[in-house]
């Protein structure tokens, strides 16, 4: 039984390592992710909705897989807790696949690929113009005042299409709820 399951989390971990599996994942993960704001404390639905959709093409990939190389659900679940499933190593590769139950988890992964691409975009800027803008060197807070409204413009675009995001979201779930009601 034990290497029943130790075979089925070595599949799996293969799999995670596939592009079958990165790629999707990747694309959204860095789609959804610069909704995500760590000055948050409070979780926006947005949040949950997104999460939702990641569970969504989280067990449609495992699902996949697991028809694929003819694995139950119990065998995978048997796996995943299996004594060698909780190794660090182990966790850390099973991280994407646990968050679809640990919204917490969930939001960390986020917050930090969002923070990961705004550094990139930052060695970018650096790149491109040889050294950082004033503003963004050590700290200080020394902006222009077209600068101050360009900010301003962007800050305020960022909150309306966040807005219009989570709007369009509510009524995708409205129009589902409808629909569900609508067809019983």
């Amino acid at each position: 039984m034990a290497e029943d399951a130790e075979w089925v989390l070595d599949s799996v971990l293969a799999f995670l390592k596939w592009p079958l599996w990165t790629g999707p994942l990747t694309d959204f993960i860095e789609q959804k992710c610069s909704v995500f704001d760590d000055d948050d404390e409070e979780n926006k639905l947005s949040y949950t909705e997104i999460h939702n959709e990641y569970k969504e093409l989280v067990e449609k990939l495992i699902q996949e897989h697991l028809n694929e190389m003819g694995i139950s659900e119990e065998q995978f679940q048997e796996a995943c807790t299996a004594p060698f499933a909780h190794s660090p190593e182990v966790k850390s590769m099973l991280q994407p696949v646990f968050a679809i139950e640990d919204f917490v988890t969930f939001k960390e992964m986020m917050l930090q690929k969002n923070i990961e691409l705004q550094l990139q975009a930052i060695q970018i800027i650096q790149k491109r113009n040889g050294v950082l803008p004033e503003c963004l060197q050590n700290g200080t807070d020394i902006i222009s005042g077209l600068e101050q409204q360009e900010m301003k413009l962007l800050s305020e675009a960022l909150r309306i299409s966040r807005e219009e995001y989570e709007l369009e979201q509510l009524h995708r779930k409205v129009g589902k709820v409808l629909n569900e009601i609508i067809n019983k």
